[in-house]
């Protein structure tokens, strides 16, 4: 399972990349709708009222979850318990899209696993009458 891990790790990385680029993309159209250049919307298309805060609802969002998943990943990295419950949550996530429901089912196999369990246990200090000398 240890592999599994890393694999997800691996991931979640690119998928952060993949999330923050089309977040920023997508945050940025909203931003040059009205304007020129290269940003600006093709002036043939005829959008409706509410497509612009649609794409900066989009944007933002897609920004905010790479984000979570960026801090997520450096928990595990960290072995923080907390980040094992995290990634559990981002696996039921990734259930909204066809395209991410492979890896949501993966991530709650793998986070879910009782060696994976092991792995994120918190660690308690020894006592001092514990300790053998």
């Amino acid at each position: 399972m240890q592999k599994h891990l890393q694999i997800i790790c691996v991931v979640s990385l690119l998928r952060v990349l993949a999330e923050f680029a089309l977040g920023a993309w997508v945050s940025l159209v909203a931003l040059g709708w009205d304007g020129e250049g290269f940003l600006a919307y093709h002036p043939t298309a005829h959008p409706e009222v509410g497509d612009r805060a649609a794409f900066y609802i989009l944007g933002v969002g897609l920004l905010l979850l790479g984000l979570i998943r960026l801090v997520q990943v450096v928990g595990v990295f960290a072995v923080g318990s907390w980040a094992r419950v995290l990634g559990q949550w981002l696996g039921w996530v990734d259930f909204l899209t066809p395209l991410t429901l492979p890896l949501g089912l993966w991530a709650l196999q793998v986070y879910r696993h009782p060696d994976t369990i092991q792995v994120f246990r918190p660690r308690q200090a020894a006592s001092a009458d514990q300790v053998s000398v």
